[in-house]
Formats: structure tokens, C-alpha cells, sequence
């Protein structure tokens, strides 16, 4: 018996690897498919907009083609006119692209330096994404002014507020203050957004995660006038409270 169910695990282990090597040859296609395009806009013409919604193809064609489906449930429609914060948990790396799929705006990320790195993907990365060194203050700080421009511009901009992919065991790890402050410095709204099974889809372990279809809730945004304290704290552990309690619900 032991011995059956150390076949079956390894064969599921095995499927599951030949499936993220099909996501991540699906990704690279697409990127390849898109890169003319991609440079057109972002070199030449030099059009941040466009690259946004070419992402987002990009993205959503990523996604089907490689047999995962998003279930969106938008609990108010969004002001297409209006600039918004965007704030979702943050369980996986998937996370990016089902973001970019999930809304019809042109989104700006904050995201992570590292990436800049990897070779042609980094060139396009760190020329359409506003690129955070969370390890030195002065570059954060920075990368903070520069969301701000960005949502004068007309952009939405997604922060990841836990800062990083917490441990699997995590629920939802404590927010930090910039994306928070952000918006009161700018009078802007939060969009929560929680995603509560991306992590069964696609997981940290590579011999883990399968296609099928991921529940996004898109929740209305978060007016500032709806706080008693329009201060920091209130903001953030209002927007906490409104993933956490959806998370838990997703659980029951």
C-alpha cells in the first residue's frame, strides 16, 4: 500500500511539473509574440497605456492557454475615469498576471528589482513597472513619488501592501503603511482585492499546482470620507479587515 501511494504522489508530482513547465513555455511564446509590439510602445512611441493593456492580453492569454480560468466577482463597477490604489493579498506568484487579466484599466505595479534582471523580460519589466528596492529606503521612498505621478497621469496603481509572498501557513500578513499613505497624500481610493486560491493552482513548490479556475473578489472601493480618523492606521486596518474576512469566509 505504501508503495502504491509513493507512486501515485510521484505521479502527481510528475504532472504537476510538466504543467508549470507548459505555463512557463506559454508565458515565453507570448512574450515573444508580444516583444515587437511591446518595444514599439515602449521604446519608439513610447506609450506606457498601450503597454498596459498589452500586458494584459498577455496575460489573459497566458492564463487560458495554459487551463486557467478566472472566476470575478466585482462587488461594485469600477469609475473607468477615475485613478485608483489597487491592494490584494498576495499568496503567489501568479498573483501578477491574474491582477493585470482581472481589471480593464491600464495597472501599474510596484514591483520588485530583482526581476530587472533577468535578460530582455528585465529591459521591458523595468521600463513598465515602477521598480522598488525595498532594501534601501531612499529608493522606496522614491519609488512612492514616483506612484504618485503616476496615478496625476491617469494610471492605477497595484501595491502588494504585505510587501513580499508570506509563508504558505500565513493567512494574511500585516499590511505595511506606503500604499496607505499614498492614498490619503493623494485622495485616492483603495481597491482590496482578495484572491484566495491561487496558492492551490500554483504554489511555491515546483512538484505542486494544477490548471483550474481561481475565485478573484474585486471589492468596491474604499472611500476616505468613510473613515471616522482619515489617518493611516484606520485606512490600512480598514482594508485588512476587508481580505481578512473575505479569506475566511472563502475557508468556511
Amino acid at each position: 500500500m505504501k508503495w502504491i501511494n509513493f507512486n501515485i504522489k510521484t505521479f502527481k508530482s510528475l504532472l504537476s511539473s510538466l504543467w508549470r513547465l507548459w505555463f512557463f513555455l506559454v508565458f515565453m511564446v507570448f512574450f515573444l509574440f508580444f516583444i515587437p509590439v511591446l518595444f514599439f510602445f515602449t521604446q519608439i512611441s513610447k506609450d506606457q497605456k498601450i503597454c498596459c493593456h498589452i500586458l494584459r492580453y498577455w496575460s489573459k492569454l497566458t492564463l487560458i492557454f495554459s487551463g486557467v480560468f478566472l472566476k470575478i466577482n466585482f462587488e461594485e463597477e469600477l469609475d473607468k475615469s477615475e485613478s485608483y490604489i489597487i491592494c490584494p493579498n498576495h499568496i503567489s506568484s501568479i498573483d501578477i498576471p491574474i491582477i493585470l487579466a482581472s481589471f480593464s484599466m491600464p495597472i501599474l505595479f510596484m514591483a520588485k528589482k530583482e526581476y530587472s534582471k533577468i535578460p530582455l523580460f528585465g529591459w521591458f519589466y523595468e521600463r513598465n513597472t515602477i521598480i522598488v528596492n525595498r532594501a534601501n529606503n531612499r529608493d522606496a521612498y522614491e519609488a512612492f513619488v514616483d506612484s504618485g505621478n503616476k496615478l496625476d497621469e491617469g494610471f492605477n496603481v497595484c501595491i502588494f501592501p504585505e510587501g513580499g509572498i508570506p509563508p504558505p501557513a500565513t493567512k494574511l500578513r500585516r499590511f505595511k503603511n506606503g500604499p496607505f499613505k499614498l492614498a490619503i497624500e493623494k485622495n485616492i481610493k483603495i481597491v482590496p482585492v482578495t484572491m484566495p486560491n491561487n496558492k492551490e493552482c500554483f504554489p511555491w513548490s515546483y512538484l505542486q499546482g494544477s490548471p483550474g479556475i481561481l475565485d478573484i473578489k474585486i471589492h468596491k472601493p474604499v472611500n476616505l470620507d468613510s473613515l471616522k480618523n482619515n489617518d493611516v492606521k484606520n485606512l490600512n486596518n480598514k482594508v485588512y479587515s476587508i481580505i481578512f474576512e473575505e479569506l475566511s469566509n472563502y475557508e468556511n
